[in-house]
């Protein structure tokens, strides 16, 4: 990096023009959802990923909604063990029974799953607005639900289905334009050169002749049944070394293959938050939440208490709608029994998901998450020209108060009847919205706003000055994180970018620079204006900026290098100062 600020590509124009806001409108100050960052000067946030890696990630992130499948031997016992009901998750009734291995392999004689029928869960899915199946190819006990060179203990050679579920799953999900993913678990109750279940809660080390051992399945599994678009990982602690051998593997033989952060190590493609676990703050890469139908198991439980699939239904559109509207995809998961039944009870759930979804599939699919300020009726997705509102819990006085938006609207309609208009009246950054109540227990109504123009929307948090001058710190931030670790219960929101929208005091140009000990591996934006760090320490005047009355600047930290998009940025330490001085 060049770092004389007469050279640099980031330095200021040779005519500087003030920047400009309109003092009077403090009050009311507003971004635009789509300033750019300058490339030329910072890699984008994607720029360390492959081509085929970024275009299937782009694909993904569009997807949404996708099944999750937990079937293996664990389904016969079905959460219970010589007449005991095991607590803990059923698919992990080995290890929760403390069942010993000679005697859990005996299951593999009984496994006959008659019932399976991989074209109807693909018709099930596909129904169900979901793109992707992705199932357990091996949990961890180490059966493997396709045929395997490297072990008998498969569901070819083992039982008296004698018939390749993974494969049989894949052409399956081909035949019905779905994309197809598998799980595999990292750590293996049944592989004599693994670490043994009791040890340290299922995030065991591999030892080098199992890392060996995964290498050789996981081949398998990405050259023997055609495009995989995603290999979920789970659970064991890998060496650094062994998450980038894991890594290098799928992408020299699949390079579109997207790998789950469960790999570890911040090796993966897009990031798993803990089991049933939306995140509580703003994430900054993708994410997904993977999701049971019941919190007390993934796998088939004979006794699990399993309510009104009506009730059912309302609950899993809500965290669907929760998490695509913080931009995260939802995998959902059903747990068929031992004789590859899917149970009724999921079949009705994921059939009435669909229903909804087939009705209200704009606000959901392709769509993209909107910096709107909490509001108390729902949440909110959006695509260009349009804003969906979803009614997660409809206002008692039958208006919609819509706080935080301005935007030059021209109709606002419910999406279940777009030719039936609704009044909606605009105050400041409010819209109001009159509409009928829905009944209750009702799944949740979607406002469709259609727009002219972008939106814009308020800050929820905006950096007010002191005199001519304001001090931007981690504490007056708002965060982007990630969620890393190097095992599942090592895991943890990591900072990975900061914004400040200032509340300039006056028009005029200003000077920016860091005070205390300065992160040499920054990039730091300005409405969208790329700087290195080191460039700015010399009080560089910010090149030339007009900002129109009603909108705010936008100032942006992030790394500069983005090799590991997860690692955080330094919270202590240094502060940004922005001081007016013409």
């Amino acid at each position: 990096m060049n770092s004389n600020p007469g050279t640099t590509h980031c330095q200021m124009k040779n005519t500087i023009r003030n920047i400009a806001i309109g003092v009077g409108t403090a009050a009311l100050l507003f971004f635009s959802s789509c300033q750019r960052e300058e490339k030329a000067v910072c890699p984008p946030a994607e720029g360390f990923l492959s081509s085929e890696t970024r275009r299937a990630l782009q694909e993904w992130q569009q997807h949404k909604f996708s099944m999750f499948i937990h079937w293996g031997l664990y389904s016969l016992p079905a959460g219970v063990w010589k007449g005991q009901r095991i607590s803990g998750y059923s698919e992990q009734i080995m290890g929760h029974a403390r069942i010993p291995k000679e005697e859990y392999e005996l299951l593999a004689r009984r496994f006959n799953p008659t019932r399976w029928d991989p074209d109807s869960v693909a018709l099930l899915a596909r129904d169900a607005g979901m793109h992707t199946i992705v199932i357990t190819a091996k949990h961890h006990d180490g059966f493997c639900m396709f045929h395997s060179k490297y072990t008998k203990y498969n569901v070819v050679d083992a039982t008296p289905y004698g018939r390749d579920v993974v494969g049989e799953l894949a052409e399956a999900c081909r035949r019905h334009g779905l994309k197809f993913g598998v799980y595999y678990s990292l750590i293996d109750w049944h592989y004599p050169g693994a670490l043994p279940f009791t040890s340290t809660r299922n995030s065991d080390s591999i030892p080098p002749e199992h890392h060996q051992y995964n290498l050789h399945q996981i081949e398998e599994l990405l050259t023997k049944y055609g495009a995989i678009s995603e290999i979920w990982f789970d659970m064991g602690s890998p060496t650094p070394k062994q998450s980038r051998e894991v890594r290098e593997l799928v992408k020299r033989i699949q390079p579109g293959c997207l790998i789950s952060g469960r790999i570890w190590n911040d090796q993966g493609d897009f990031i798993v938050m803990g089991d049933n676990y939306r995140p509580r703050f703003h994430m900054g890469v993708p994410w997904q939440t993977p999701a049971s139908m019941f919190r007390e198991t993934w796998g088939y439980r004979s006794w699990q208490e399993r309510g009104d699939p009506q009730a059912k239904i309302r609950e899993k559109i809500r965290d669907l709608l929760l998490v695509v509207s913080q931009g995260g995809n939802y995998l959902l998961n059903i747990g068929p029994a031992g004789d590859g039944e899917v149970i009724p009870f999921e079949r009705k759930v994921l059939e009435g998901m669909g229903r909804w979804l087939k009705q209200n599939a704009e606000a959901v699919y392709g769509t993209h998450a909107v910096p709107l300020v909490p509001q108390p009726w729902g949440v909110a997705t959006a695509r260009p020209s349009h804003l969906y509102l979803h009614l997660l819990r409809p206002p008692d006085d039958s208006v919609v108060h819509v706080a935080g938006l301005r935007a030059d609207i021209i109709k606002v309609t419910p999406l279940s009847n777009i030719l039936h208009p609704l009044h909606w009246e605009q105050h400041a950054d409010t819209l109001l919205i009159h509409i009928v109540p829905p009944p209750p227990g009702s799944l949740p109504a979607v406002l469709k706003v259609t727009l002219r123009g972008d939106p814009h929307y308020t800050p929820e948090r905006v950096v007010s000055p002191a005199g001519d001058t304001l001090l931007l710190t981690p504490a007056n931030a708002i965060a982007y994180h990630s969620f890393s670790g190097h095992d599942y219960y090592s895991l943890h929101p990591t900072i990975v970018r900061m914004v400040w929208y200032p509340a300039l005091p006056a028009s005029g140009t200003y000077t920016l620079h860091f005070a205390g000990t300065p992160p040499e591996d920054y990039c730091l934006f300005v409405n969208g204006k790329g700087y290195p760090v080191p460039a700015i320490l010399r009080e560089t005047v910010i090149p030339s900026l007009h900002l129109e009355e009603g909108t705010t600047t936008k100032i942006l930290l992030r790394r500069r290098d983005l090799t590991d998009p997860h690692k955080g940025l330094a919270t202590g330490g240094w502060k940004i100062i922005l001081k007016r001085t013409i």
